[in-house]
């Protein structure tokens, strides 16, 4: 440093700076479509911009303070730098480890502010530059404070459990009141709580410490009961005919419920009657698109979860609407709008110094550089200015307000929150479901220039076999096949044996009794992807009666659900039942055993694998399929291959059976204890698995045990 010339020092410190806001603008441009999003280019530059903002505006600083001439500038650019890292709303955390190591961030901001106040202190000498800055100081610590309170309420050791328990002590009251009769059809009698509890009376009684909330009187809270009885014209049936702006309000109050699995609370209302009936007879009341209401209400739910999780927005609304905030942004907008006219104007003053860069045109590089980043500031603040007015969360907000005060309930303010909540600036969901064929993917193996010895402690190795076929939009048909098993089967939960026997094939749910739930979603994958195989070849040859068959909504459920499922073993063991490692070790002997078997078939697999189970026809292939599941030593590509021959030698509907199949199995894999596996996956675009679990714990089906017929 001490070899530099100040000229160096100085461009490289605009250098920083320069690159700094660029990050800081893709973060607060493109961070709203991580959640989204399943684009690994997109993750991996938000990640990298991300984990660089904070250590790039440090070491900016230390070259500002380190450096052997004066720029009155230096804390202005340090003063925005720090505004503009607290300032992304749509970003607080990247995982779940920043929001538990949120001390961490508290230090690297105090570090942050010492040296800005250095820098304001040794770079600034008059008095009227030096009052705005401390008051841009204190605009700063609000912005940046705003960020780990966000962190501090995401905290599942600290901030989550303590905010929850209200919910799930109120929730625990609830379940042991004495009521009329629930009607789910108009939420009748469901008390679940969307806002207003803050200013509500909360007492705490022993022996057990309830918190209790006072709801009579002045203290009154806003529950989903209360939602659906407003009387108000914009709640109607008139005003909101298809019930939208209603199951707004449902899908917060379903994520406050949610969060208890979170904070590790019990659901004690998941034995009552109400709670099943609430999604056969709410959700799934109505007849014909039922199923996309239903997944509507689940996707809003976990877009609140993933807000809580990695965005400012809990922080944000945690008091009602963010006046603040709003307050704020005008002053922001006027400040840029009285600097910016300065700017041209300025002649750079450093006590005699002539240290300065120039552009070719002869213009001031400071000042340009100060130009840039009170731009940025400008459109980051405007965008996310709009971006949280039509959130999610603005709109919960207008529509309890609207609900607690009949004064809103005019022309005018029924108007502005029906604007305001008809506008969905971002999908909470991509609609995704990802893909893996085993007998497409078994040969893949890992590039040796990328994953080596050398790039081991960087990068973590994919298995043999793993390679992932492209996202599918998740299929109208998908959703609607899993409603309907749910309705069938209730609270009943099996791995596709009640469906084999309405299908009248009972012999082979001897293959849904492996030793663990992995053997029977790799043996039932296989199956399936060889009689679509079949399928396709006979395209081939048969043509259009084949390809309508093709084309049926049981093929096309039976086919993405596979894969999906397979995806699962593959990419994200630890949402399935079994053990995570239990999982990857058996999919790593299934890819060993396709590898042995199919080598060198690549073209011809389809009959490779009927070789495997020594065609013998229908009746040696059922004198197989008693024996298996029975502690059988045949591989599970055999036993895949003997059950695709079974459908396609016998006279069975094998795409109605497969497509019930693995519409049951969804569900039954579908309860999980792993909260945070399916909080880290919301990050990472989210899984269909997840809207499941969140929906089946709306049912009161938290585990897969639960057998009770309904």
């Amino acid at each position: 440093m001490a070899s530099e010339t100040p000229r160096e020092t100085l461009l490289y410190v605009e250098s920083y700076v320069l690159l700094t806001t660029l990050l800081i603008a893709f973060l607060t441009v493109f961070g709203s479509w991580r959640r989204r999003s399943h684009s690994l280019k997109l993750k991996y530059s938000i990640w990298a911009s991300y984990l660089l903002c904070t250590y790039l505006i440090n070491y900016a600083m230390g070259l500002m303070k380190s450096a052997t001439f004066r720029n009155e500038l230096f804390s202005v650019w340090g003063t925005f730098l720090i505004i503009f890292h607290g300032s992304a709303d749509c970003m607080s955390a990247y995982s779940l480890e920043d929001s538990e190591n949120r001390k961490r961030y508290n230090v690297e901001l105090f570090v942050m502010y010492f040296w800005l106040g250095w820098l304001i202190g040794m770079h600034t000498h008059k008095l009227k530059f030096m009052i705005p800055l401390y008051l841009l100081y204190a605009l700063s610590l609000s912005r940046t404070g705003g960020r780990a309170e966000a962190l501090e309420l995401a905290c599942k050791s600290y901030g989550l459990v303590r905010n929850t328990k209200l919910v799930a002590d109120y929730m625990e009251d609830e379940r042991n009141k004495e009521r009329d009769e629930a009607d789910a059809t108009c939420m009748k009698g469901y008390k679940y709580l969307v806002k207003g509890e803050e200013k509500a009376r909360v007492k705490v009684q022993p022996p057990r410490y309830h918190m209790q909330l006072e709801t009579t009187g002045d203290h009154k809270v806003i529950t989903i009961d209360m939602i659906w009885q407003c009387e108000g014209k914009l709640l109607s049936s008139t005003g909101d005919p298809d019930g939208r702006l209603k199951y707004i309000c449902l899908s917060y109050a379903l994520y406050r419920l949610l969060c208890r699995r979170f904070a590790k609370y019990s659901f004690p209302e998941s034995s009552q009657p109400k709670t099943w009936n609430f999604v056969r007879y709410g959700l799934l009341s109505k007849e014909g698109d039922d199923h996309e209401r239903a997944f509507r209400v689940i996707e809003l739910e976990l877009g609140f979860l993933y807000d809580l999780f990695y965005t400012k927005y809990p922080a944000l609304f945690a008091k009602g609407l963010p006046l603040v905030r709003n307050f704020e942004f005008i002053i922001v907008i006027i400040g840029c709008w009285v600097a910016i006219p300065t700017l041209k104007n300025y002649q750079e003053r450093n006590g005699g110094s002539d240290v300065h860069l120039m552009t070719t045109g002869g213009h001031n590089l400071d000042a340009l550089l100060t130009g840039v980043v009170l731009v940025a500031i400008l459109f980051m603040e405007i965008v996310q200015f709009f971006v949280v007015s039509f959130s999610d969360w603005a709109k919960v907000q207008w529509l309890c307000h609207y609900v607690e005060k009949p004064w809103l309930r005019n022309k005018c303010m029924e108007m502005i929150i029906r604007v305001i909540c008809h506008r969905q600036l971002l999908k909470p969901w991509d609609g995704k479901l990802g893909q893996y064929s085993l007998l497409e993917s078994f040969s893949h193996n890992p590039s040796v220039l990328l994953y080596n010895r050398l790039t081991s402690p960087y990068i973590d190795k994919p298995r043999k076999g793993r390679k992932l076929s492209a996202h599918v939009s998740l299929p109208m048909e998908v959703k609607r096949a899993i409603i309907h098993s749910l309705k069938t089967n209730g609270k009943r939960l099996r791995n596709g044996v009640d469906s084999l026997q309405r299908n009248g094939v009972e012999r082979l749910s001897r293959a849904c009794k492996l030793p663990t739930q992995t053997h029977v979603i790799m043996v039932w994958h296989i199956a399936t992807s060889l009689c679509e195989l079949n399928l396709s070849s006979q395209v081939i040859d048969t043509g259009k009666h084949v390809n309508q068959q093709s084309e049926s909504e049981d093929f096309i459920v039976a086919t993405k659900l596979s894969k999906y499922c397979a995806y699962l073993v593959a990419f994200a063991p630890r949402l399935l039942p079994d053990h995570p490692y239990v999982t990857e070790f058996i999919f790593d002997h299934v890819v060993v055993e396709a590898r042995e078997r199919l080598k060198g078939c690549e073209k011809s697999i389809c009959q490779k694998m009927f070789n495997l189970c020594k065609d013998d026809r229908k009746k040696r292939i059922s004198e197989k399929m008693s024996t298996l599941g029975q502690g059988s030593e045949t591989k599970k590509a055999e036993r895949g291959a003997e059950l695709a021959k079974y459908l396609l030698d016998e006279n069975v509907d094998r795409w109605k059976i497969l497509a019930e199949f693995w519409a049951e199995m969804m569900l039954f894999v579908a309860p999980s204890d792993d909260e945070t596996a399916h909080a880290e996956h919301l990050a990472m675009g989210g899984e269909f698995v997840t809207h499941l679990w969140a929906l089946l714990s709306h049912a009161g089906i938290l585990k897969r045990d639960c057998t009770q017929d309904v």
